[in-house]
């Protein structure tokens, strides 16, 4: 068991949260109704007592979980009243992943709105599903395989993690950790953060097993005013069985019609219906079709939306963001980016970063020393024939350069060899080299300052790389020493 699992310990429910629940009963409206629960999320309710809005505040917005809580008949009103609420605190309102019936409703309270579709989201009446038919192969072929591989899913009830609270749950906090531990971005918070054990007693969960071994599980949680389920938590573990997935998905839909349920979703595809070209919004839609593409290695956006469409939904429901009162621009996505990092913008930047490079075999960083030690090469050359007194102040402190980087080249040359062999000794190397490369860079930087204030052009580049290659070379050995580690494949 990793640090993460103490996350999985749900926070106590206070009186907001009590009252939330309360009224998700008449007020569950949206399919992301439930997560107006989880943890991090502000909350304002109707003076009436009948409606609510979950959201947090960034900056100078207040960025909505999905459609208020409140009777379908009060949507608009509970959606006006909090428009309002913002504006007297400064504050402008954004809506994130709500559907059209909702914009309607707004627009029927006289709320002057602008918004933007920003996904699409599959849904079904789980009563008319089924895989048979030419079009539904391959989910067939994929819950066969996983069946094939001994996978069993099972349904348990939140009775059952009572009586077994250390084993049964232990099982699931593994599956959840090895999944997030797998994951190439950073953990993401507001409508996504994982919280599969929040009022357990009104979800349901569904465990994948092969052999005595958890591989998979699906967390789901109510849609109480359209007599549904929203299946929030798909996790597999990165080596379970093809099929694993799809095997959870049927074995719960399949529960949902027996229940007799009239709705089931499986959540939003982000970006997914979302389409450049002339008209409102042209650039902003623009942008979000490039980070469909471009962002893909990280969230894979196509990858998503096709898994999904495997099901065959009834429907595909555009999702919107909606801003009011003002139009949609760069301000409302930056703050509901914020929203979703949770910690800051630049926190979860550099976690993906720190991510993405724990990822990185050893056989690559070792090409990436020799890289630096290659171009040590003609860098030392170039020192040696320089006119020592000029740039160095004396020949003697020319040589001494000369000296360092001649040995800090064949020491690196060194470290590839011991990263591209796992060994032990690899990574105390690396923090002794970013040490030596910060102290490169410190009295490079003294050297500079004292003897080449006024040089310009080509000499100006060469003390530039001279003051900013040893600053690099730290970074990347820094990074080296501590990421590599940690992915528990890299350096023994």
């Amino acid at each position: 068991m990793t640090a993460l699992v103490d996350r999985w310990h749900s926070p106590p429910p206070d009186a907001d949260r009590a009252q939330v629940l309360a009224l998700l009963a008449t007020g569950g409206v949206g399919p992301t109704c439930f997560q107006a629960l989880e943890r991090g999320l502000s909350h304002w309710f109707d003076p009436a007592g009948d409606g609510a809005v979950a959201y947090v505040p960034a900056g100078r917005w207040w960025v909505a979980a999905g459609c208020p809580i409140a009777p379908p008949a009060r949507q608009g009103a509970v959606g006006a009243a909090f428009v309002s609420a913002a504006r007297a605190r400064g504050r402008r309102a954004v809506f994130f992943g709500v559907e059209a019936s909702f914009l309607q409703a707004l627009a029927a309270a006289g709320v002057a709105h602008d918004a933007l579709q920003v996904a699409e989201q599959p849904d079904w009446d789980p009563r008319a599903y089924h895989t048979q038919g030419p079009s539904r192969r391959s989910l067939r072929a994929q819950v066969r395989r996983a069946a094939n591989k001994g996978v069993v899913v099972r349904r348990i009830g939140a009775d059952e993690l009572a009586r077994r609270p250390g084993s049964l749950r232990a099982e699931i906090e593994w599956v959840l950790d090895r999944w997030l531990a797998s994951r190439r971005m950073s953990v993401m918070r507001f409508m996504v953060d994982l919280e599969p054990f929040t009022f357990p007693e009104a979800r349901r969960y569904y465990l994948a097993e092969q052999g005595d071994r958890a591989v998979g599980f699906l967390a789901a949680v109510p849609v109480p005013v359209r007599q549904g389920w929203f299946f929030e938590d798909v996790i597999r573990v990165p080596d379970a069985p093809n099929g694993t997935a799809e095997a959870l998905i049927d074995a719960a839909m399949r529960d949902a019609a027996a229940q007799g349920d009239a709705y089931v979703t499986l959540g939003m595809a982000p970006l997914a219906g979302v389409k450049a070209g002339p008209g409102p919004h042209r650039a902003v839609r623009g942008v979000l079709v490039a980070s469909r593409e471009w962002l893909g290695a990280l969230y894979g956006f196509t990858g998503v939306q096709a898994f999904k469409a495997r099901f065959r939904p009834d429907t595909w429901t555009p999702q919107y963001l909606a801003v009011a009162p003002g139009r949609v621009g760069v301000g409302a996505f930056r703050a509901t980016l914020r929203a979703f990092a949770g910690g800051g913008l630049l926190r979860f930047g550099f976690d993906t970063g720190w991510r993405i490079m724990s990822r990185v075999p050893g056989p690559v960083w070792a090409w990436g020393l020799r890289g630096l030690a290659a171009l040590l090469i003609p860098w030392t050359a170039l020192l040696a024939a320089v006119d020592g007194a000029r740039w160095f102040g004396d020949e003697s402190i020319q040589w001494a350069w000369v000296a360092f980087d001649a040995g800090y080249c064949l020491a690196l040359f060194g470290l590839a060899r011991l990263v591209a062999q796992g060994h032990r000794l690899a990574r105390a190397l690396s923090m002794f080299l970013a040490g030596a490369t910060m102290t490169d860079f410190v009295l490079s930087t003294v050297q500079a300052s004292l003897l080449h204030r006024a040089v310009t052009g080509w000499a100006a580049l060469a003390v530039g790389v001279g003051i900013l290659g040893p600053l690099l070379a730290t970074w990347f050995l820094w990074s080296l020493a501590l990421v590599a580690p940690i992915a528990g494949r890299r350096l023994r």
